[in-house]
């Protein structure tokens, strides 16, 4: 069974098992109040939970969900069933909102703290947390109706602003895409030429997902030769695709736009078109989608070029039942360069993934170790300063992968024999340019 297959499996598991227990609590606590509506009183409190906080949903509560829920859990987004936006939404929800804060599994953060330094820190302050648990514990309130940001809530959820102010460049597809109501997730691709008579250099790219209920993540790459007049619709990611198209990054709901550092960009040849490359999931009902790429050309002079690097491991067989199994891949670094920034490549069987430099004096840095599988959250991550590997120096991969009954991830019941040879990581180098841009590689061991 392909990865690609078994994340998509694993995640559609694990959503459905989680609606049924969240459905499940909320239809026990309506019986026991006699009807749903008693959960609710005109202040916002249960009817059998005394208010003791002085925390307000109107005025903390919704702040905390504005910053760091809401570009997912809110209508049109890709959590829009189980939106947060108003109280009345919220509500509902307090309970399982508490788990998750305290089991740490909301905001989800894959990086280990203390190894690699980050710009964008996801996890959910401890503050927030503790505003969170104060108001579910004390009764949940609504607050002053006064208090609520109206025009603040409807202008993010509106998502029609740009996080890096208005692009140089917008592309999207010609007409809007159709997708079915069932089925498994499918990938799409377009090719979307940029009309550019001279090279340019892309200091930033970022995503806007037409229809961000449907839009699971996003891929954009470079085509420098076209190859196809139109790309078509691909059951598979990299079905269909330009095999040679030189990644520019990619995005997940949620995370957060980048800019790279002043003098460091990625080539755009004139003439070349931006592959856009697009995974859909089913929602149930027919939608269409019609997202944009919105590309900032660098304002710094460029004196060092971006490069992808897919670190793969050479195949290999998992055993059924093995907890700790193994599996190394490393990249040599041929000139000096610097790594911008970092995505671990986490599967269902993966239970951590450790990156580390080693650099020829010896010294050893581990970048990232990142942990917890989730099917629907795998971000890049950018180093707060570009990380400086010497020429001679070697990126290894280590990840520790489990087939077993005790991972709740595992497609296989019972466990049964795996075999792969996925990209564990990716990684983006800065490095002086060279006269003519090389292609994505593949690394291996």
């Amino acid at each position: 069974m392909k990865i690609e297959a078994l994340r998509s499996f694993v995640f559609m598991r694990n959503q459905s098992s989680l609606l049924r227990r969240h459905r499940a609590a909320l239809l026990i606590a309506a019986l026991i109040c006699g009807i749903a509506g008693a959960l609710v009183l005109p202040r916002g409190g249960g009817a059998h939970e005394p208010i003791t906080t002085t925390v307000m949903f109107n005025k903390e509560v919704i702040r905390i969900l504005e910053r760091n829920c809401l570009d997912c859990h809110a209508p049109g987004k890709i959590k829009a069933d189980i939106p947060l936006t108003t109280y009345e939404e919220a509500r509902p929800w307090a309970k399982a909102i508490k788990e998750e804060v305290l089991e740490k599994r909301m905001m989800p953060f894959q990086a280990v703290k203390g190894f690699g330094s980050f710009q964008h820190d996801y996890t959910l302050p401890q503050r927030d947390v503790e505003l969170l648990v104060s108001w579910i514990e004390g009764g949940a309130p609504r607050g002053d109706v006064k208090d609520y940001p109206k025009d603040a809530i409807e202008k993010l959820t509106a998502g029609k602003e740009w996080e890096l102010g208005q692009p140089d460049l917008i592309l999207q597809p010609k007409e809007e895409t159709k997708i079915a109501a069932e089925g498994e997730d499918e990938t799409r691709c377009f090719a979307l030429p940029t009309g550019l008579k001279d090279d340019r250099w892309i200091g930033a790219v970022d995503f806007q997902p037409g229809n961000g209920a449907v839009v699971h993540g996003a891929w954009f790459a470079i085509e420098r030769a076209p190859q196809s007049r139109v790309i078509k619709a691909a059951k598979r990611i990299n079905n269909n695709c330009p095999p040679n198209a030189e990644s520019l990054g990619r995005w997940v709901p949620g995370q957060s736009a980048n800019r790279l550092p002043n003098g460091v960009a990625s080539r755009l040849p004139a003439g070349s078109r931006v592959v856009l490359k697009i995974r859909y999931r089913k929602t149930g009902e027919e939608a269409t989608d019609r997202s944009r790429v919105g590309i900032y050309f660098a304002k710094e002079p460029v004196n060092r070029a971006i490069s992808h690097v897919a670190i793969s491991a050479p195949a290999a067989v998992i055993p059924p039942n093995a907890e700790n199994h193994r599996v190394k891949a490393s990249h040599a670094i041929a000139e000096p360069a610097e790594v911008v920034a970092i995505r671990p490549l986490l599967f269902p069987f993966a239970k951590s993934i450790e990156v580390t430099a080693h650099r020829p004096d010896g010294a050893i840095e581990v970048l990232i170790w990142a942990r917890d599988y989730r099917f629907d959250w795998q971000p890049a991550y950018f180093f707060k300063k570009p990380v400086a590997l010497p020429k001679g120096s070697r990126i290894e991969v280590t990840a520790y992968l489990d087939n077993s009954e005790n991972n709740r991830n595992n497609p296989n019941d019972p466990p049964a024999q795996m075999r792969f040879a996925d990209a564990l990581c990716e990684i983006a180098l800065s490095s002086a340019p060279p006269t003519k841009a090389a292609p994505r590689t593949q690394a291996r061991r």
